[in-house]
């Protein structure tokens, strides 16, 4: 029998507002794991590149002549100045910077400093400060920590989802159908316990329950399923509203039968990864500060789909959209009463397994 004092409960409310919690955030998660930033494709050609803000530090990602994807801080060695302002663009042969024009080739190193003479400045020893960039499947994740970190391989293998499974459908191959970015004005733990449980399905997102109607029961696994995935219905092959869509299957489902199955994985703390039998969905969850984040969302398809004329993924851009809203409408719901001084901590049921294992993963970095 249930003993009140074997209630688990939730993070104090001052987990997910305070300046103080988010300070702490900054320095014991984000800039210590692998962070998500984007797809590689993102940055297709050498010049070409992504700048992306992570809980306050402005890095770049940058395609180098060798096809290598490089990260840096987006910071001028001279006086500090940032480099690039926009989300991404292109340069011929070097980074230029606004404030003075000194120029960065694109492997960082320092070339041109204009009415600087040679002798004033030791240019090998003033490159742009590097940021630790590797890539899984063509997803590209850097790490901001002072320490070298653990390989980005084994952070993957220790996630709670089996993220390094999904390789199988083929991910390094597909290709950007779109890219969305969406402002939610609720902290980064609200948008992850959020998706790590499907108790709010059945109020929150009627739509979806015509979609994978195993959410109806609340819970985020199918019974009789031992891959973590949970069964399409009406024969669907991708989650949207039409079960008529057919877009070509995954690389890796080429000749699949029956229904298609829906595969949700986190890779904590910064990624959503969801896999249907004809698209994937990469979300970045990048902090914005203790009471906002920042969703970009790059809905990725087999290189077939790009050959179809008129091919059209508004149908599962659309219904992804529309989960989305939902969803943050819900977060931004519950950050507004976790504000509240009533509010000290709330409780987890039994079916809210997931989201507790991720508290408790999240406890250990910010106790360490």
């Amino acid at each position: 029998m249930t003993t009140f004092e074997s209630i688990r409960t939730t993070l104090p409310g001052a987990a997910y507002h305070s300046d103080e919690t988010y300070a702490v955030d900054q320095e014991r998660v984000f800039f210590r794991h692998w962070m998500y930033v984007g797809r590689a494709q993102r940055v297709a050609k050498p010049g070409s590149w992504l700048r992306v803000d992570i809980a306050g530090e402005s890095v770049l990602l940058v395609r180098g002549r060798d096809e290598q994807i490089r990260g840096f801080y987006n910071v001028c060695r001279h006086r500090g100045s940032q480099l690039c302002d926009g989300d991404q663009g292109e340069v011929r042969t070097h980074l230029r910077c606004p404030y003075h024009a000194w120029g960065y080739a694109l492997d960082g190193t320092l070339v041109t400093t204009p009415m600087i003479e040679r002798e004033e400045i030791d240019r090998e020893s003033t490159s742009l400060w590097p940021v630790r960039t590797e890539v899984w499947e063509n997803f590209v994740f850097v790490n901001l920590s002072r320490d070298e970190p653990q390989p980005l391989m084994d952070a993957l293998g220790s996630q709670q989802d089996e993220v390094l499974s999904l390789a199988r459908v083929g991910l390094a191959d597909l290709r950007i159908g779109h890219v969305s970015t969406v402002e939610v004005q609720a902290n980064w733990k609200i948008i992850m316990e959020n998706y790590n449980e499907c108790l709010h399905c059945p109020t929150v997102h009627p739509e979806l329950m015509a979609v994978v109607p195993a959410y109806r029961k609340g819970s985020v696994q199918e019974d009789g399923r031992d891959d973590g995935g949970v069964t399409l219905a009406d024969g669907r092959t991708a989650v949207a509203a039409d079960p008529r869509l057919r877009l070509p299957l995954l690389p890796g489902l080429k000749g699949q039968e029956g229904p298609a199955a829906y595969f949700g994985a986190m890779v904590y703390p910064s990624m959503f990864l969801d896999v249907d039998g004809s698209s994937a969905l990469a979300t970045a969850v990048l902090p914005t500060g203790p009471r906002s984040c920042r969703l970009v969302t790059e809905y990725l398809f087999s290189p077939e789909a790009f050959d179809i004329p008129g091919f059209d993924p508004t149908p599962v851009i659309d219904f992804n959209d529309l989960v989305t809203r939902q969803d943050n409408e819900a977060c931004e719901r519950v950050q507004r009463g976790v504000m509240s001084r009533a509010f000290d901590r709330g409780v987890f049921p039994a079916k809210d397994s997931w989201v507790h294992a991720f508290d408790e993963r999240y406890l250990r970095d910010v106790r360490d």
